[in-house]
Order: structure tokens, then sequence, then C-alpha cells
């Protein structure tokens, strides 16, 4: 092979070649921006039905409590997703909330709106949950976004927990009104 087939080969190879890395740095920047913008999604949502709850929790203790730890985790949950996105110079999404379902859920007080914020709860969370999973698997060689999905998939499974726990609770019946989710005064 001489000096010009041989600057010819690796030109070409060249070519190929460098299109499929940046192409695959690329993806992994998309796709590092879509996980980032679902999770500033995610806490928006979650700091919003905290807040939503707190104010239908009338005197449950079990529900105030819900109310301020899942306030709290995504509250802290935010603040690393902002950080990760502006070490990466990603630029969030505004936040789109969701007025018909929290509008529907407003209407809702007692037992309904237990019933119906439980089954929301458990149906988001769950999907987080596959998102976050399913993001393991595809940022497995980047350390900064697995350190995020590994710190974050605890605290969803712990509110799920917490949610189905409330939900299953709130099922075999309390000692709360539930009509207004207060204590029954006897």
């Amino acid at each position: 092979m001489n000096l010009k087939s041989t600057t010819a080969l690796l030109a070409l190879v060249s070519a190929l070649t460098i299109p499929n890395l940046a192409s695959a740095a690329s993806r992994d920047a998309i796709d590092a921006m879509r996980l980032l913008n679902g999770a500033n999604q995610m806490n928006n949502e979650q700091q919003d039905a905290a807040t939503m709850l707190r104010s239908k929790a009338g005197d449950n203790q079990a529900m105030i409590t819900m109310a301020d730890t899942m306030t709290g985790d995504f509250k802290a949950n935010q603040e690393a997703v902002k950080a990760l996105a502006d070490s990466r110079k990603i630029t969030l999404n505004e936040y789109k909330k969701d007025t018909a379902a929290n509008d529907e859920m407003s209407k809702l007080n007692g037992g309904a709106f237990n019933a119906a914020f439980f089954a929301r709860s458990v149906r988001d969370q769950k999907g987080a949950i596959e998102t976050f999973k399913t993001a393991s698997r595809s940022f497995r060689n980047d350390r900064d976004m697995q350190l995020y999905i590994g710190q974050t998939l605890p605290i969803l499974k712990a509110n799920l927990a917490m949610t189905e726990n409330l939900q299953h609770d709130a099922a075999m019946g309390s000692s709360e009104n539930p009509a207004n989710n207060r204590t029954s005064m006897k």
C-alpha cells in the first residue's frame, strides 16, 4: 500500500469514526438534558402535591408528616438537579403546572381526596422509579449522573413506600372523619 492510499484510508476511517463519536456524545448530552428536565418537572410537581396534601391533611399527623417529607426531599433533589444541569451547561425547561389535574384534586376533600391523591402519587412515583432505573443503565459510564441517580432512587422508593403505607392505612379506616381528615369529636 502506498502513502497516498494509506492517507486516503485513514481519512475515510476518520470521517466515519469521528461523527459516530460525536453523535454518541451528543446523544448522551441529549439524554442527560431529558432526564434532568424530567427530574425538574417531577420535583416541582411533587412540591406542589406536598403543598396540596398539607392543606388537605386536616389534623391527620401522618399526612402532615408525609407532606413535610415530600417538600424536603424534592426541594433537595431540585437543588441537585440545578447543580448538575449548571455543571453541564443545560438550561432547564420552565415548570409546566398541570392545572387541570390540580384543579380536580383541589375540589376533593377527606377520604375522596386521600384516595385520589394516593392513587396518583403511587402511579407517578412508580413511573419515576422506572425512569431512573432505565437512566441508571443508560448512564453507566457517567459518574456524575450515576451519583445523582444513585442518590435519587432511594428517595423515590422511600416516598413510594410511605405513600403505599398511608394508602393502605386509609383503606383500613382511621380515626379521622372521612369528610375532612379531622379527628372525630366524640
